[in-house]
């Protein structure tokens, strides 16, 4: 299928371009339809395959660049693809248009990877463009529905395909990761605000450190890859490439399922040869897929927290851990995880089975400048003391990694005896890493099992 434009406008395509090759299969893609093509790269994302088209390198900082360099090429439809991790905002380079988008700036600083991006698309529609989705433009790069390549999933695939896509869609409201690691016995990992890439880096690592019986290429795991419930699809469908086959197979798992018609297939032929030479399948479902297949209530979490060590949780902490005990008791809902960080109001990083100190290994939680105002943000929430540890050797280890990715504190979400030897130990280990604690209170109820 080729490209033919929307019809409201047929000058140049602009693309503002960030990592991978997606910005460049997109161009050829106009390219091949006829019509002219200006990409603006981002400085340090963008890859040097844009030198190819009429192009212009700029700083994420400098807007005013970006909204000139496009009008001057004559675009008025946009395309915003490729990947982007958070800058920190106090270390970018701006120039006078920076300014115009200020309060756009600002407010990324809090929420997830799809309100971010959902102001920025209303920006630059403010600023007279039209954001365009991917499928507009290529619709060639969409998922079918069904198989792929030549291998099929058994049953015992589909079992995991439900389970997490299931936990996919309950966990769509907390804008988490798109993707999950699953068997048809339960969810091994969930993405978090670091993408695919690092999840499968922990699987990859779970398996070769732990032997991880569910991540052999005979135990049915798969990952999965959907958009959340009311994502932002212009700028954020989900993608797989040869790169994503690749991380699978080293991961032991068996398949790769991703959304039909709403997730991309980077570099098509190449994927699907990949995936058939490794021995894994790709398979599109329907939206519909998981519906009913897990429960979706949700289990009670605290209407509120309580300190109990000696330090105190700001207002902005304690919010995270309200929303951190919400996503808590979803994932119980769906026997997945007892952990997740939540720093600036958005659920970072999600425990599934791999356990409390691989979620917090690896880098710190993603931010957008603001631990330039305050070193410690954000908190680990967890559904018993013993998920921390069961004694003061496990506790402290899990403590450092904690202070090690520059959160303030714990929250737990389960009711806590203060008085036990465990939270006493819990309670002294985190005041010498200065870290708060903080429980229900016992007058809201609740908790997580």
């Amino acid at each position: 299928m080729k490209y033919t434009g929307t019809g409201m406008h047929q000058g140049p395509l602009g693309i503002l371009a960030c990592a991978g090759s997606l910005p460049v299969e997109i161009a050829e893609a106009a390219r091949t339809a006829g019509r002219t093509v200006h990409i603006v790269g981002i400085e340090g994302f963008a890859e040097p395959e844009i030198a190819a088209y009429s192009h212009k390198i700029v700083n994420i900082g400098q807007v005013g660049g970006m909204l000139s360099s496009l009008r001057q090429a004559g675009c008025r439809e946009l395309v915003i693809a490729g990947a982007l991790r958070r800058p920190n905002l106090f270390k970018i380079r701006i120039d006078h248009g920076f300014f115009r988008a200020i309060r756009t700036a600002l407010s990324l600083t809090r929420g997830g990877d799809d309100s971010v991006l959902r102001r920025v698309v209303r920006f630059f529609e403010r600023e007279g463009f039209e954001v365009v989705g991917v499928d507009t433009i290529a619709p060639h790069l969409l998922a079918p529905d069904g198989p792929l390549g030549r291998i099929e999933p058994s049953p015992a695939h589909v079992r995991a395909m439900t389970r997490a896509a299931a936990l996919l869609k309950a966990l769509g409201t907390f804008d988490v990761g798109q993707g999950a690691v699953a068997s048809e016995d339960r969810i091994l990992a969930v993405e978090g605000v670091r993408g695919t890439d690092e999840m499968l880096a922990q699987v990859e690592a779970a398996r070769k450190e732990l032997g991880c019986a569910d991540l052999q290429p005979s135990s049915g795991a798969v990952l999965v890859k959907m958009p959340k419930p009311g994502q932002e699809l212009r700028v954020d469908l989900p993608a797989i490439g040869p790169r994503t086959v690749e991380r699978a197979h080293a991961c032991g798992l068996s398949g790769i399922v991703i959304a039909a018609g709403r997730a991309l297939v980077i570099e098509r032929a190449r994927t699907i040869a990949l995936a058939d030479e490794l021995g894994l399948f790709i398979v599109g479902i329907d939206g519909r897929h998981g519906d009913g297949a897990l429960p979706a209530a949700a289990l009670p979490a605290p209407a509120a927290f309580r300190q109990i060590g000696s330090r105190r949780a700001g207002t902005s902490e304690r919010r995270d851990a309200m929303l951190g005990a919400q996503a808590l008791a979803v994932l119980a809902a769906h026997g997945a995880g007892r952990a997740v960080v939540v720093l600036g109001e958005h659920v970072q990083r999600v425990d599934g089975a791999l356990g409390i100190q691989r979620m917090l290994g690896g880098r710190r939680p993603s931010h957008w400048g603001l631990r330039t105002f305050k070193r410690r943000m954000g908190v680990l929430v967890v559904a018993a003391v013993e998920d921390i540890g069961t004694n003061a050797e496990s506790i402290d280890a899990v403590l450092a990694l904690v202070t090690r990715a520059a959160l303030a504190g714990i929250a737990i979400a389960g009711p806590v005896d203060v008085k036990a030897p465990l939270a006493q130990l819990l309670v002294r280990a985190a005041d010498r890493h200065r870290l708060f604690v903080i429980g229900p209170d016992e007058t809201s109820g609740g908790g997580v099992a």
